[in-house]
């Protein structure tokens, strides 16, 4: 007995250990486990008093066990419930078993009548089953019953503390009422004075008014006629800048030509004379490279350099250093780092151009004190591409020069020839693609120059060309140039728009093509000749490979299309024809993922 009683201190343990689960079960368990086990133990001790009333007071005992585990476990927890049921109801089901396989059976130890097993088990177990069903009916009445209590509890606790809530709120607003109605009186008092003043001063301004209105046209027909004036200067400015780029070169080639040929045939000339010959040819070529430069900084801010194309940085720094390759000497070391920002969509010569001019300057102003060390590297950064050329150079005082380190014909060092135009032109190359450029620099340490390139994401619909009759686009990123149709061409309109198109794959080497002929028209046939023999055979010397053609089925051009097909297939390009636009892109883009 009291081993058995230790066994209860467990359910105890558990529940302590939060192990709750465990312990409803062990204690719902274990009562009707202990009633068989000592049952067992008591017919073992003493067989010989055995009765037909010691094998029905243990069922009885398992007929109450029941009661335990409804009012232990919920009636909601179902599977525990019937975890902890199953127990009494197993035993007293299989207790006969239990019994004859412990050798303490009713017909081992009794042995009186021949009706037991119906008599001891079926008003047992019918009894454990109404029973069963009755305290289940009233524990599901009872435990709704409760959970409707504490509903209605929490309901009334929450209705309460919105009452309290809502109390307190009225009262808070009522003092802020009371509060904004002296403030609405004290200021109504204020609106009533500052109404008089200001009655009081809206005559006065009328009076000023009527004034500056007429002194306001005065100024704006001022503004006009500057406005005018400006657009004019600036328009005049504008061609003179051409007229020294474009028609002084004609005479001052000549005089170039005419300085070389005095230099050829000096015999007869004095010294002096011989001296003035040369600084006439210096200051000839002088003024030709000022008109060169003037050039190209008029090129730049006309906006000539528009189309953006897919650029690798790699490819152009190789060919800078190919074109610096005879002012690279063997002990420059040049490291370039591309991995984070391999390409750009960018203007491919203004590209050129900034490494080119960063990195001559970086060669002309090296350190005679140690070797050049040129780092050149390139990063994303938020929304652009950043193009990062360090060196270890003579570097620049910065405090002293800045605002006119970026300035047309700026040097800041006189030992090396230079004429200051390179860092005016990275400057105004960059800043006309919507870029920037920075420089960090210490004296006799280095330079870094910072140039960073908008990340440009409109690229795909680049318009070169544009007219009423046709268009000519460029997609940078599959290089694919092409031509959309608007209307019914003339022959001098077709050939005009076909030689720019040829013009477009001359420059971007484009291996791709996409020709929309729906609206194009009728071409007759000796465009057609022209078009299949002189711009197709040039078009693919240049790279040209794939071509997309766009028509619509009622289109009466069936011996255009042949014609173009044939030429195609003779000259080795691989050739389609579309009636959707998009599924003629599809096919060039599948094209260049496939590469």
């Amino acid at each position: 007995m009291l081993g058995a009683s230790l066994f209860y201190i467990i359910p105890i343990a558990l529940n302590r250990f939060s192990y709750t689960q465990i312990s409803r079960w062990l204690t719902c368990a274990l009562p009707p486990l202990t009633i068989v086990a000592l049952s067992v133990a008591n017919k073992r001790l003493y067989p010989e008093r055995m009765q037909v009333i010691n094998y029905l007071d243990v069922r009885f005992f398992l007929v109450g066990c029941m009661v335990i585990p409804l009012l232990v476990v919920q009636i909601n927890e179902k599977k525990l419930l019937i975890a902890t049921i199953s127990v009494s109801a197993i035993l007293l089901a299989f207790l006969d078993v239990i019994f004859n396989a412990l050798g303490v059976g009713y017909y081992d130890l009794v042995n009186i009548g021949d009706q037991y097993y119906f008599n001891a088990n079926f008003y047992c177990i019918s009894s454990y089953v109404f029973i069963l069903l009755c305290l289940l009916f009233e524990k599901s009445l009872s435990d709704k019953a409760l959970h409707e209590n504490k509903n209605l509890v929490s309901f009334l606790q929450e209705a309460n503390q919105k009452l309290e809530f809502q109390k307190n709120e009225i009262a808070n607003r009522n003092n802020e009422i009371t509060k904004q109605t002296d403030e609405l009186i004290f200021n109504q008092q204020q609106l009533i004075k500052a109404n008089t003043q200001i009655e009081t001063q809206k005559a006065s301004l009328l009076k000023i008014q009527s004034g500056l209105q007429t002194e306001l046209m005065a100024r704006n027909k001022e503004l006009v006629n500057t406005n005018e004036e400006l657009a004019k200067y600036n328009h005049e400015l504008l061609q003179f800048s051409f007229s020294l780029s474009h028609n002084l070169r004609g005479p001052l080639a000549r005089l170039l030509g005419l300085t070389n040929l005095m230099e050829k045939d000096l015999s007869e000339l004095t010294g002096p004379q011989m001296e003035l010959v040369k600084l006439v040819t210096l200051s000839a070529k002088e003024l030709d490279e000022v008109i060169r430069d003037l050039s190209k900084i008029i090129d730049i801010r006309n906006d000539i350099y528009r189309i953006r194309e897919k650029v690798f940085f790699q490819e152009e720094l190789s060919m800078v250093l190919r074109s610096l390759s005879t002012f690279i000497q063997p002990d420059v070391k040049i490291d370039a780092d591309f991995r984070e920002a391999p390409i750009v969509y960018t203007v491919r010569p203004i590209l050129t151009s900034i490494l080119y001019n960063l990195i001559s300057n970086a060669i002309k102003y090296r350190s005679p004190q140690r070797s050049l060390q040129l780092t050149i590297k390139t990063t994303q950064v938020d929304n652009s591409i950043s193009l990062q050329v360090s060196d270890n150079g003579l570097g620049m005082n910065l405090d002293q020069f800045r605002r006119s380190i970026f300035g047309l014909y700026k040097r800041f060092h006189t030992h090396t020839d230079g004429k200051g135009l390179g860092l005016y032109l990275v400057k105004l190359q960059i800043e006309s693609l919507g870029g920037n450029v920075e420089v960090s620099s210490e004296l006799n340490i280095g330079t870094t120059f910072n140039v960073s390139f908008p990340n440009t994401r409109e690229v795909e619909g680049q318009i070169v060309f544009e007219s009423d009759y046709g268009s000519i686009f460029y997609n940078a990123r599959t290089n694919c140039a092409g031509i959309i149709w608007k209307s019914q061409v003339v022959s001098e309109q077709y050939r005009s728009l076909f030689t720019k198109c040829l013009d477009m794959v001359r420059l971007y080497h484009t291996p791709y093509w996409l020709s929309d002929l729906s609206k194009q028209g009728t071409i007759s046939a000796d465009d057609q000749k022209w078009m299949v023999t002189t711009i197709m055979p040039d078009a693919i010397r240049q790279g040209l490979r794939k071509i997309a053609n766009v028509y619509f089925e009622g289109q009466n051009n069936e011996d255009y299309r042949k014609r173009v097909r044939e030429t195609s297939i003779k000259l080795g390009v691989e050739i389609e024809f579309f009636t959707d636009r998009k599924k003629a892109e599809d096919w060039i883009d599948d094209s260049v993922e496939s590469k």
